[in-house]
């Protein structure tokens, strides 16, 4: 039996609420409404879309409308959702990002060059840096190996030409028989501006 599970979260935002966990301040957002689409697909979370809208009315306020939709049997849809903190990313099936290393980083986005390694806390790298265009929005690129896990990889983009919710792309890789094997991934795959 096919179930379509559809989850809408629509809550008024402050700044200081949004800083903790977001690419861009709230401040950065265009007056108007953009819209920004991702994909996320797992190794045991199957395939899910989610619809982020930030609608700002050009006087310090803001909507932020969340939009998650995942169709498939009763068992497909067990692993259905996932969860956004101040720095981790965490999946219904279980799979969790903590980019907590790379909150410095963020704020600093502009600066990195591509070619370079940054030394984050807890003694890892960022490396691989590199020029990157995710649904038309310009970012750099790069990766860390996972402090708590060696065979672990975390592929991040940072945006840089428009303001994103989350990061443009977030790619979690294991290293199984000596090769990197994709686990998880959530990834923008359109953003929008309209007027409103």
């Amino acid at each position: 039996m096919n179930k379509r599970i559809r989850w809408i979260a629509l809550m008024i935002v402050v700044l200081g609420a949004w800083s903790g966990f977001a690419q861009s301040e709230l401040g950065a957002f265009p007056e108007g409404t953009t819209t920004m689409r991702y994909e996320i697909r797992g190794e045991d979370a199957g395939f899910q879309t989610l619809e982020l809208r930030v609608t700002s009315f050009g006087d310090g306020t803001y909507t932020l409308s969340m939009l998650n939709e995942q169709s498939g049997s009763e068992d497909d849809l067990g692993s259905f959702g996932f969860i956004f903190g101040v720095s981790s990313v965490s999946s219904g099936a279980g799979t969790s990002v903590d980019y907590s290393p790379l909150e410095a980083l963020m704020d600093q986005r502009d600066r990195l060059q591509v070619g370079e390694d940054y030394l984050l806390p807890g003694g890892t790298e960022f490396t691989g840096i590199v020029a990157a265009e995710i649904a038309g929005v310009q970012c750099l690129e790069g990766s860390y190996i996972d402090p708590e896990d060696s065979d672990r990889r975390v592929n991040v983009a940072f945006a840089l030409s428009q303001p994103t919710y989350i990061s443009p792309r977030l790619r979690v890789e294991e290293l199984r028989d000596g090769a990197w094997v994709e686990t998880f991934i959530i990834e923008l795959v359109e953003y929008t501006l309209s007027d409103s």
